[in-house]
């Protein structure tokens, strides 16, 4: 594998023998410094010196071995201990533990998921940050909850400092979608060693496409934007790119938003699990001549427990029926009111409990919209009879908020 331009992660690598090649394998990129483990280092007394930052390459050779690493530090200093085992298929269950040199145990951690691990069911890895109290000799221990070993158990210990940082998936990974209509989508934030800035997301070479509510705030792992498509159909599906941008320890960072899908398996575990492309059907024509507008500036700040007053451009009465609006799974607290006829468009009414959500509380709310009106059918004795139906007509464009005290 060229690794030249990838950064730390785990990439698919599939060996060549001849003219033949092995299924694809999970395989660990990084740019720390790297050393194998040496036994024996069973005990705090033979415990193998290592210099943070460091990736320790080892085993747990036999049934109940344990691995004891030993390190300097400082008082205040932050220290990340990670496995990479399970996501590397080893069969390894670690467990981590971080002591002091008097054996007092500072830090613990069995499990820890990994969203981005795609169809694993059992996040075994472990991964635990702790602040060092004092100056001195600190001691990771690392063994298998289940006391298995073997040649096969192989794992990789990241031994540093936090590297803040984040990752993106975007759900789902195909769509369908009428020209100048618009559809909610799903991004994900995977965050790093304690990141929690924003991330502004932005679309990649999509001539005609709008991405509304291009945010994850931060302090949040998920947010709701909407796609709206360009009026003309596509003869093919297009491949769409979307980034996302912050400032990671002053630095700028871009990374890509994986496209993928979000999937249950056996009526409980929920996973994202990568695609290839985010594949875009661009086809027909939405019923409205021209693309809806959110009149009012954005984002609209609602005060807690109180309401505010947001304008679309879209009437709320046509010549044969009337248009709803509803939130689609809004914020717990965050409710719509009223929709009422304002000039050519409609006015809404958002209200908040002041109980249920916060000042600070950011994101987008996306509301779908319905036309309702009269079907004319005939009556068994021959009269006409209206019947009220009701059909969706699309989704309004992410309308980004911010809850603000009253």
């Amino acid at each position: 594998m060229d690794a030249t331009d990838k950064g730390p992660g785990i990439y698919p690598l599939s060996v060549r023998k001849g003219e033949c090649f092995s299924n694809h394998v999970p395989f660990a990129v990084d740019t720390l410094p790297e050393c194998l483990e040496q036994e024996p280092n069973n005990q705090q007394e033979n415990a193998q010196k290592v210099t943070p930052p460091v990736i320790v390459n080892g085993r747990t050779d036999r049934p109940g071995d344990w691995d004891v690493f030993r390190f300097e530090g400082r008082a205040g200093d932050e220290i990340v201990a990670e496995v990479y085992a399970r996501r590397l298929d080893s069969p390894l269950d670690s467990v981590l533990k971080l002591t002091d040199a008097t054996g007092k145990q500072l830090a613990f951690n069995d499990d820890h998921e990994d969203k981005g691990s795609g169809l694993i069911t059992h996040h075994a890895d472990s991964y635990l940050c702790a602040t060092l109290p004092a100056n001195g000799t600190y001691y990771l221990h690392l063994g298998d909850v289940q006391h298995q070993g073997g040649p096969e158990y192989a794992y990789r210990l990241r031994i540093s400092p936090p590297r803040p940082d984040f990752a993106l998936r975007i759900v789902p990974s195909s769509v369908n979608i009428r020209g100048g209509a618009t559809i909610p989508l799903t991004v994900y934030a995977l965050r790093k060693d304690g990141f929690s800035g924003e991330i502004t997301l932005a679309l990649k070479d999509a001539p005609g496409f709008t991405l509304s509510g291009g945010g994850v705030p931060a302090n949040q792992d998920q947010v709701r934007l909407t796609l709206t498509a360009p009026p003309t159909a596509t003869k093919e599906p297009l491949n769409l790119h979307l980034d996302g941008r912050a400032m990671v320890q002053g630095r700028e960072v871009l990374r890509p938003a994986v496209p993928a899908d979000d999937m249950m398996q056996a009526f409980l575990y929920r996973h994202l699990v990568p695609a290839e492309d985010l594949e875009v059907a661009v086809s027909g024509r939405w019923a409205q001549k021209n693309p809806v507008k959110i009149v009012s500036a954005t984002p609209v700040k609602i005060p807690a427990g109180g309401t505010v007053r947001v304008q679309v451009g879209i009437p709320t009465k046509t010549s044969s029926g009337s248009v709803q609006f509803e939130l689609n799974e809004p914020p717990e607290g965050i409710t719509l009111q009223n929709a009422a006829p304002v000039g050519y468009g409609t006015e809404m009414v958002l209200q908040s409990d002041a109980a249920k959500v916060k000042p600070g509380l950011k994101g987008n709310l996306i509301v779908n919209i319905f036309f309702t009106g009269k079907n004319q059918a005939s009556s068994a004795k021959g009269k006409q009879q209206g019947n009220p139906r009701r059909a969706p007509m699309g989704t309004l464009p992410a309308i980004p908020f911010e809850i603000v005290q009253p």
